[in-house]
């Protein structure tokens, strides 16, 4: 039931667009009945016609002898009268009968303006008796002096009660909405359709996908927002290839001055005797390995959100992943971390060979960095039935579930973190996946640490 209020208050276009339907027809239907019934008004048919007239002059006559019945009679003659013209027993809302006979009212309806008296005979008049408007027209026999006059009301809010009292405007849109109500909504779903093209296009894409639009459809309106879409992307898209180069340009000038201050730290070094000078001068090149390292994660960044057209080729993974253990052996050495790889058989993969190194790097040299002195890092790669999939575990602190996913971001770190770091290590990994059309996800490991996996799906090589 909640959930049902939510979505009934919850604003959306198709309803919208139903219920402007239905006030448009609601508007128009009120401006027609409104110009046809005031004109009956002005000109109503019981008034203008001669039947009514006639059957009254027939009645006064051939029952002139009887005052008694004959008063009778028009009483209810006057009370049918009323009832098929609406109003009800209200003479301001309904219509009056008088008769006369030789200038003598001999019967007049409850109500009626027995003061008023028509000065053409014959012709419509419209009246005023105590504050009320009148339409009025009076006819005399013509074999004897008894004249009819009938009253209609003619003022705005009779006419609105009169309007109402007939169910000439409440009744037909009663029975008409909800007739329209599902061709209305069918049809607008209909319309959509080019719309919800577009939506699930957008829908469907990943936050780097900034290429334009495929479906643009041909109606004009949906045409111009698509187009508008468009050029937004192509503005971002600028901006993000303008932000790329000048990091990936950056970063490639600061290599070659970093390089430098090394290697004059590391020959001032030589030189030094003194034990506090030596510790400064080791200061200066551990800051200088982190910026170095730093450069080079932004230049594999970057390298990997690249959108060139690269070969894909065949790469044996086992292969890869064992060449890479070897090269960051002496860093899990030096924290006396230890390697653990299992895999069945040679595993190959398509991708390229520089940006699946950078992953595997990126991966191994987390998980040293964060496990414990002494821990375990393992390293096993697994063919399943669609994918081959690399997980890499080790005995950290993890990471929470809530931060899983800010995680991938660039230069975010988990804020309880006291390792150093620049927060570029997953996202690296996370943009690997992306050009190789794979995924990664986290959770936890066995022993209560991280344990990344990295699904890559099955090619066929010829």
């Amino acid at each position: 039931m909640r959930n049902l209020w939510y979505h009934l208050r919850r604003p959306t276009l198709v309803r919208r667009i139903i219920i402007a339907q239905m006030l448009l027809l609601t508007l128009l239907w009120s401006l027609f009945l409104t110009f046809i019934l005031w004109e009956d008004l002005r000109s109503p048919p019981i008034l203008t016609g001669s039947k009514t007239y006639e059957t009254l002059f027939t009645l006064v006559e051939r029952m002139d002898e009887r005052p008694q019945a004959r008063t009778e009679v028009l009483e209810a003659f006057s009370k049918a009268l009323r009832e098929s013209y609406g109003g009800g027993e209200d003479p301001a809302l309904s219509i009056n009968l008088i008769v006369r006979k030789n200038g003598a009212v001999i019967f007049s309806s409850a109500g009626a303006p027995v003061g008023v008296t028509n000065t053409r005979p014959g012709e419509m008049e419209h009246v005023q008796s105590e504050g009320r408007a009148w339409t009025s027209r009076t006819l005399k026999s013509a074999h004897s002096d008894v004249e009819v006059t009938l009253f209609t009301p003619a003022s705005g809010w009779n006419f609105f009660i009169y309007l109402n009292s007939r169910g000439y405007y409440i009744l037909p849109l009663l029975v008409c909405f909800p007739f329209l109500l599902f061709p209305a909504w069918l049809s607008i779903r209909i319309a959509m359709r080019p719309w919800n093209k577009v939506v699930n296009e957008i829908s469907l894409r990943t936050p780097d996908d900034l290429s334009p639009l495929k479906a643009v459809p041909k109606h004009r309106e949906l045409r111009q927002m698509v187009d508008a879409i468009n050029d937004f992307l192509a503005r971002v898209r600028e901006s993000a290839e303008r932000e790329r180069v000048f990091i990936a340009d950056a970063a490639h000038e600061l290599r070659t001055p970093l390089a430098a201050m090394r290697i004059n730290v590391e020959a001032l070094q030589s030189y030094v005797l003194s034990q506090s000078q030596q510790e400064l001068l080791a200061g200066i090149v551990r800051s200088n390995s982190r910026a170095a390292r730093l450069v080079n994660q932004l230049l594999l960044m970057m390298h990997s959100e690249a959108r060139i057209d690269t070969v894909m080729e065949p790469v044996p993974l086992m292969s890869l992943i064992q060449d890479r253990m070897a090269a960051l052996e002496p860093l899990a050495s030096e924290r006396r971390v230890e390697l653990e790889f299992f895999a069945e058989d040679e595993v190959w993969v398509s991708g390229i060979r520089e940006c699946l190194m950078s992953l595997i790097d990126n991966l191994i040299e987390n998980a040293v960095k964060y496990s414990p002195e002494g821990g375990r890092i393992q390293v096993d790669v697994r063919s399943l039935e669609k994918s081959t999939q690399l997980r890499v575990s080790d005995a950290g602190p993890g990471i929470p579930v809530e931060l899983r996913e800010r995680v991938f971001d660039r230069f975010f770190r988990d804020p309880n973190q006291l390792q150093s770091g620049s927060g570029l290590g997953l996202a690296i990994v996370k943009a690997v996946t992306q050009q190789h059309n794979s995924c990664v996800n986290l959770s936890t490991s066995a022993e209560g640490g991280l344990m990344v996996t990295v699904d890559f799906p099955n090619r066929t090589f010829s």
